[in-house]
């Protein structure tokens, strides 16, 4: 960090050390001749410590005047990890359960997903994470950001109860112009989570493409899949229906970037999953962190009482020569 002050002009009064560095003691000591006084090196040099110190004091002084601080600036630092955008479905079938058809669900699946995330959050200490929640529209629900108590709040807000409808093209724009102001050399993935999948229009399928090439994403499918629903690997040539997870799977292979799709129908599943994209994920990030501004008023004026106390100190033991009865 670089040194600064306040008020420059203060600093003209560091001129004051000169006499304290020159001046002469007040007091007078007569004696019959200089012969009679012996030399004394340590005495000599006490004296042109406290000189010296006397010097310090005023300086310090000064500079706490002048607002002496040292000034803001950008630190580099390496992590391991990534900047991470979570684009979760909320529409009304994540509020369902994992179970099967007939079978009595235990969790949700925005329960289980949430939990389990915030797992994965938390075991990612160097990451910056934002949320993205979709249903009807795209909702930013938290941008990029290092606190964690801030994001655990937007997923806890995730509890509120789903909408209708499945915008997932909109969710994945919003998610993708979150990087548009990022640092170019971090990490970026999209961690995209649903139960399900939807029609893409062709227009905003081109915007996607282009965007991912340019941001340079990697991009995690979590596929929560649940009582008989198609697999992930299903085979929809026959179908030829666009709105199937596997059609969105495929799709999100067609991009040409770095992309892993993983199906999971129940928590422990998600848990596995999720560990996995942690461990793919944690390759070494460089990142520019601003330091805040420090003042050193405080110290400057402590250093100057501790030189202060000593000067007094020295003062008070100081000892006139010693007269000699004569006999």
């Amino acid at each position: 960090m670089t040194m600064s002050v306040d008020h420059a002009w203060v600093l003209c009064l560091l001129l004051l050390c000169v006499p304290a560095l020159l001046g002469r003691d007040a007091r007078w000591r007569a004696v019959s001749s200089l012969m009679t006084v012996p030399e004394d090196r340590f005495s000599i040099w006490i004296d042109r410590g406290l000189r010296l110190m006397a010097a310090a004091v005023v300086a310090a002084i000064v500079l706490g005047l002048a607002g002496l601080h040292r000034g803001a600036n950008e630190v580099e630092r390496v992590g391991h990890g990534a900047h991470v955008v979570l684009v979760l479905d909320r529409s009304l079938s994540m509020d369902e359960g994992f179970a099967r058809t007939g079978e009595k669900a235990k969790m949700t699946k925005t329960a289980a997903a949430t939990q389990l995330i915030e797992a994965f959050f938390a075991r990612r200490t160097q990451d910056s994470f934002g949320l993205v929640a979709f249903s009807t529209n795209p909702i930013l629900v938290m941008p990029l950001t290092e606190h964690r108590a801030a994001m655990a709040g937007a997923m806890a807000a995730m509890a509120q109860k789903g909408l209708a409808n499945t915008d997932i093209g909109g969710g994945l724009e919003m998610a993708l112009g979150m990087f548009a102001k990022d640092d170019p050399g971090s990490a970026r993935v999209i961690l995209f989570v649903s139960d399900g999948a939807g029609r893409i229009p062709d227009a905003v399928q081109a915007r996607i493409r282009a965007q991912v090439l340019t941001e340079r994403i990697h991009l995690y499918y979590l596929y929560l899949r649940s009582g008989d629903a198609p697999a992930l690997a299903a085979d929809t040539a026959g179908t030829n229906d666009p709105t199937t997870p596997a059609s969105l799977d495929a799709f999100f292979r067609s991009l040409d970037v770095p992309y892993r799709g993983y199906e999971a129908n129940d928590p422990g599943a998600v848990e596995a999953a999720t560990r996995e994209i942690g461990a793919l994920e944690t390759r070494p990030v460089a990142y520019h962190e601003t330091m805040p501004r420090i003042d050193e008023q405080a110290l400057c004026y402590g250093l100057a009482c501790l030189g202060l106390l000593v000067l007094l100190l020295a003062r008070l033991a100081e000892r006139g020569f010693v007269t000699v009865a004569e006999g």
